[in-house]
């Protein structure tokens, strides 16, 4: 049976501080065995493998990246996240630190429903990395602009003299890939964006593409960096070829009634739909 709570939390916040022991106090008065972690980016998935048996919620206190970190552990066990946001946007958490009492009062009382968000999955030489947000070939520090050639489905779909390509999931549409022009895809929508980083070209643009897509990103000739979500990194060699794929993997996060809808959220986050200047004129 599964009877225990792991709380994540970002280096920064004190797991012995009040709002973890709190919680913590809170989550065995109610009968459950709690665990803690602090995550760190470096750390590849799995770390978290010796405590997840049993274990039925997550909770990851910090900022969208410790959520991020920690949907790549929650995702293969099915246990799903409730984030709170500790850190500065807090785009994909549910509840702003101070108020994680009240969320976990109603998550015990079963007052929650979950959003399922998919995770891309990307394969190169023997490794395989997940990511939420995004799949992302870059040039690193390199001045130069590297070749990529992209495979979509078995199709040639492009010759790309870039800083690198973008592959994004729904969720990470408003993420690294908005910052650089990308469309905001809702995240109940079944899709991947492909996209490449300053090509130099006057006419590529971003595309949609089906979630159920193969991508290949081959590297004829340069070195480059692989990324997912700005945290784990793989250095590619000349003739290296990662491919990308949605595995059918999904991340689920915990989402209570009469929070924030997502236009509401782009609003708030990222201003999205709000005019220049105050009134109707």
């Amino acid at each position: 049976m599964a009877d225990a709570v792991g709380i994540v939390c970002h280096p920064r916040i004190d797991i012995g501080g009040a709002p973890v022991t709190e919680a913590r106090r809170q989550l065995e008065k109610g009968g459950f065995r709690v665990w803690t972690y602090c995550a760190t980016a470096e750390e590849r998935p799995g770390a978290l493998e010796g405590e997840l048996n049993g274990t039925r919620l997550i909770v990851s206190i910090g900022g969208d990246g410790t959520l991020l970190w920690t949907a790549q552990q929650a995702a293969a066990a099915h246990i799903p996240v409730l984030g709170i946001n500790a850190g500065r946007l807090g785009f994909l958490t549910q509840v702003q630190l101070g108020d994680e009492g009240t969320a976990l009062d109603r998550w015990a009382a079963g007052d929650f429903t979950l959003q399922r968000r998919a995770l891309l999955e990307a394969r190169v030489d023997d490794r395989v990395f997940l990511a939420l947000n995004d799949v992302t070939v870059h040039k690193g520090i390199e001045i130069n602009l590297i070749r990529i050639e992209a495979v979509v489905d078995g199709h040639p779909a492009g010759r790309f003299d870039a800083d690198g390509i973008i592959v994004s999931t729904p969720t990470g549409s408003t993420g690294y890939a908005l910052s650089l022009g990308g469309p905001i895809v809702h995240p109940d929508v079944r899709a991947i964006v492909f996209m490449p980083l300053n090509p130099h070209s006057l006419f590529n643009r971003p595309i949609v593409l089906p979630e159920q897509s193969k991508i290949v990103l081959r590297l004829p000739s340069a070195s480059a960096i692989l990324t997912c979500d700005g945290q784990q990194t793989y250095a590619l060699r000349p003739g290296a070829e990662v491919r990308v794929a949605a595995p059918g993997l999904q991340v689920e996060l915990v989402q209570f009634s009469g929070g924030r809808n997502f236009f509401e959220l782009l609003r708030r986050k990222l201003r999205w739909g709000l005019p220049l200047t105050d009134g109707d004129e």
